[in-house]
């Protein structure tokens, strides 16, 4: 498929300008440079050579996974809509494939699951997240990762004891602009839009770059805009939850046994400031360090 192949291609462009990154963490408030991607800023190339994820299962709660043309991308599939009728596989957005190939890329080695959970409404929709949630408690999924809008407070009445009980059984939960304490919250460089959501747990390094408008991939970025927004390849919120969700991967690979709360705190106290375009971002996760944690060996500062 024509699109899948522009899209390998990016990936490719991805791996290419991380390949200069060294096991040194980068320096605090640094500006990052026009190669940079969230490869090197967060130091995954160095964290790949201690652990890929394997053993590590994560769920994506999304649509349109492309499973017909990329199975391998997958350990496995489930829908849930609240009638339990099958989900159409929505060609025209790849939101769920395009996180697929972020976490593939971080977590090269962690078994991806595609949890289904197209429905039209709010209520259809946190009803169906429901229940993907309960079939990753009992299936020892790892972690779950949502990044498809914000919940109503209605709506947060409905879905907060159910991430509260998958926390509690040992599941880390990572949902973009959800902001619950228990949620392991990614973030954006710079303040969040909605000025209501608490500060993230995490900054991820990530730039909307690219559309997929019908079967063309279609640019973005100005011609004076500068060179870093044009190595980004993939969507800037749905990026930052996959790309959190494989750091997780990592770090549990490390240690099966760690609960939430450690992995929250070890990918927390591994991270440091860092500025860009005069936007101070105050965690910004260095997985290399934080598996070496996991390792026991003391971060490098």
């Amino acid at each position: 498929m024509r699109t899948a192949a522009v899209l390998f291609f990016f990936m490719g462009l991805t791996f290419g300008s991380a390949g200069s990154t060294t096991a040194q963490a980068q320096p605090a408030e640094a500006n990052p440079g026009a190669s940079d991607t969230y490869f090197t800023i967060h130091n995954i190339l160095p964290a790949h050579e201690v652990t890929l994820g394997a053993g590590t299962r994560i769920g994506i709660l999304d649509r349109s996974f492309e499973m017909d043309s990329h199975p391998e991308l997958y350990a496995g599939a489930r829908d849930f809509p609240p009638d339990l009728s099958p989900t159409r596989d929505d060609k025209e957005t790849h939101h769920g494939f395009w996180m697929a190939l972020t976490l593939r890329e971080v977590a090269p080695k962690a078994e991806i699951f595609a949890l289904g959970i197209h429905a039209g409404d709010e209520a259809a929709r946190v009803e169906a997240i429901s229940k993907a949630l309960d079939w990753a408690v009992e299936n020892g999924l790892d972690v779950v990762t949502y990044c498809d809008g914000v919940f109503s407070k209605a709506a947060r009445e409905r879905l907060d004891p159910v991430v509260e009980r998958t926390v509690e059984a040992g599941v880390v939960v990572v949902f973009v602009g959800y902001p619950h304490p228990l949620n392991l919250l990614p973030g954006g460089f710079g303040p969040h839009p909605d000025s209501g959501l608490r500060d993230a747990d995490l900054n991820i390094f990530s730039q909307d770059c690219i559309a997929l408008i019908g079967d063309q991939v279609v640019s973005l970025v100005n011609p004076d805009d500068d060179g870093i927004r044009k190595n980004r390849p993939f969507l800037g919120p749905t990026s930052r939850g996959s790309v959190t969700a494989g750091f997780v991967a990592l770090v549990r690979s490390m240690d099966p046994e760690s609960s939430p709360t450690e992995i929250k705190r070890i990918l927390k106290e591994t991270s440091r400031p860092m500025s860009y375009r005069d936007q101070l971002a105050a965690r910004v996760p260095d997985v290399y360090q934080a598996v070496m944690n996991v390792a026991g060996v003391a971060p490098d500062r």
